[in-house]
């Protein structure tokens, strides 16, 4: 069978050969041992200092990205050497036949159809230790047809326990959903992540310590709509218009402070000011501001910001 493999293998490319090999050393590999399941993978070191990295993927169709890294140190400088084109496959693996020696430390990143990614422990690769083959004895009893010709197993290279972040649910041959996660807007911006456990308690705050609201909840974002307080516009007792279209200026203590008054139009556009004001009660005339409409002020003593606010005149008086 084997030759027949490679006969065939001399008729096509050398990219494909590259290919179906690698596929041939993945099926040998899947053979001789389990695969470990994602996160946890297996790294083995086989002729010429190939590294064949390997995995059993239970995540299934919820994978949409699964790529290998490699670094020199176990922690950091980790670099993605490649992304798998097909994630779901359930027994897949790759052969880095690039390396240049077996110092090198490998991970791999997973992301979810949800939104959450994680990386793998680091490993080392080991070198590829083929199991013991069993060995046939001869049956001492042959009237004995119960008994088998066979010890019980042949050693094969133990394989880490998995955890409970691994595979939650293992005895029932099952995966545990990663908790889905809600990304919190305030218009276009970005301003939290949040849980799916902590999705009551949150709302239940934003309705009982902010005056803000939650607008929408979509597939995976929070969309909150914040408070803007009404504009509520309340007349200055310093500076306001009469109905004969005079505009008042009451101010206290004139002859002992240095008042100084700076006048906008409703666009911040600056207009004019007055200075030195001596008079305690001082009538400005409706022509000074040219148009009617909404006007502004800044109210100063000594420099000093007494009162920003705003007044109105009207066409008619």
């Amino acid at each position: 069978m084997p030759y027949l493999i490679f006969a065939a293998m001399a008729s096509i490319n050398c990219k494909t050969r590259i290919f179906v090999t690698v596929l041939i050393v993945l099926f040998l590999d899947f053979n001789a041992h389990g695969q470990d399941t994602l996160p946890s993978f297996s790294a083995v070191i086989r002729s010429g200092n190939k590294v064949l990295i390997s995995w059993t993927n239970l995540f299934g169709n919820k994978t949409k990205q699964l790529s290998i890294q490699r670094s020199r140190d176990s922690l950091r400088q980790f670099k993605t050497i490649v992304s798998i084109p097909d994630p779901t496959v359930l027994l897949n693996g790759y052969v880095d036949n690039k390396s240049t020696d077996s110092n090198y430390y490998y991970r791999l990143y997973i992301l979810l159809d949800s939104g959450r990614y994680l990386f793998s422990p680091s490993r080392k690769p080991t070198k590829y230790i083929p199991p013991t083959p069993k060995k046939q004895i001869d049956n001492p009893d042959p009237s004995n047809k119960n008994k088998s010709n066979y010890p019980d197993a042949g050693v094969v290279p133990p394989r880490p326990v998995l955890t409970e972040v691994d595979l939650p649910n293992k005895a029932k041959g099952q995966m545990k959903e990663p908790e889905k996660t809600y990304t919190i807007k305030k218009g276009s911006l970005i301003v939290d992540n949040l849980k799916e456990s902590e999705l009551k308690r949150f709302r239940d705050s934003v309705s009982l310590k902010t005056k803000d609201t939650i607008s929408s909840i979509s597939k995976d974002t929070i969309f909150i709509k914040p408070f803007i307080p009404k504009d509520v516009y309340k007349l200055s007792k310093y500076i306001f218009p009469d109905k004969t279209g005079l505009l008042h200026i009451e101010l206290p203590d004139a002859q002992k402070r240095k008042y100084q008054i700076r006048f906008f139009d409703e666009n911040k556009t600056f207009l004019f000011e007055v200075k030195n004001i001596r008079d305690p009660v001082l009538l400005l005339d409706k022509a000074n501001f040219e148009h009617a409409g909404w006007f502004l002020f800044e109210l100063y003593d000594d420099y000093t910001l007494i009162e920003k606010n705003r007044f109105f005149i009207g066409k008619d008086f």
